[in-house]
């Protein structure tokens, strides 16, 4: 038998992004993590890597218009070193990843801490469900489908 949580047994969550050459798609990523019904305020943190793009900026941007919302620059670029920096900047008990271009279905967050809870694993994801804008993009898509 699950129990029911309350507020008070919720754990905290941390979002951490690790970023580069995401601006075509990173303000809608950020906003469907912050979009995310979850009992508890939580933090999101991008690791920004060097981009050609605007990323930087953007990320700049979006955590000037939102408290819940730090940068933290990733000079290596790569995704574990951001990664890395981006736990070191929170202090959720829960850390969860996400890519500078995917968009968290609603009530992503709240069933994977369910789903810890639960099962008492330590690690759970969700489906990928890959998509395109463009035809080649698609094509991708429905092959990696």
């Amino acid at each position: 038998m699950t129990s029911v949580a309350t507020e008070e047994t919720w754990p905290t969550v941390s979002v951490v992004m690790p970023v580069r050459n995401e601006a075509a798609g990173l303000a809608a990523a950020v906003a469907s993590v912050l979009a995310q019904d979850y009992p508890l305020p939580f933090d999101v943190c991008l690791a920004v890597g060097p981009s050609d793009d605007g990323t930087e900026q953007l990320a700049a941007e979006l955590a000037e218009a939102e408290p819940r919302l730090s940068v933290v620059a990733n000079p290596a670029g790569t995704a574990p070193a951001g990664l890395n920096l981006a736990i070191a900047a929170t202090t959720g008990d829960v850390v969860v990843r996400v890519d500078g271009h995917a968009h968290l279905s609603p009530g992503y967050i709240r069933r994977a801490v369910e789903t810890m809870r639960a099962t008492g694993a330590v690690n759970v994801g969700g489906v990928q469900a890959a998509a395109g804008e463009t035809p080649f993009e698609r094509a991708v898509a429905a092959v990696m489908t």
